[in-house]
């Protein structure tokens, strides 16, 4: 019954303060554009994925591969491949 409070709580809470949130909401689309950017660029350059990505593009496809990687990337991984791949070098700030 603790755990299920909790499970509960937390539950409410992510709906109140991510899910729902006007600020989170008003990101989703830079999301969505981030997300398929990345895509776009990973099935055109399945070269530019890790080992064992590029096994599963040799085995399953780039479209599998590419989502396989771009799915278990954490929200700052996917923003600091972003700015990589499709930030000029000379715009970054250090």
């Amino acid at each position: 019954p603790a755990c299920g409070q909790a499970m509960a709580d937390l539950r409410a809470f992510m709906f109140e303060a991510v899910y729902r949130n006007p600020v989170a909401k008003g990101e989703e689309g830079k999301a969505r554009d981030l997300v398929k950017y990345l895509y776009t660029h990973f099935t055109a350059h399945v070269e530019k994925m890790p080992e064992e990505y590029r096994r599963i593009a040799e085995q399953e496809g780039a479209e599998r591969a590419a989502c396989d990687y771009i799915s278990g990337m954490t929200d700052g991984y996917a923003m600091e491949k972003f700015g990589e791949i499709f930030i000029p070098f000379a715009w970054t700030v250090k």
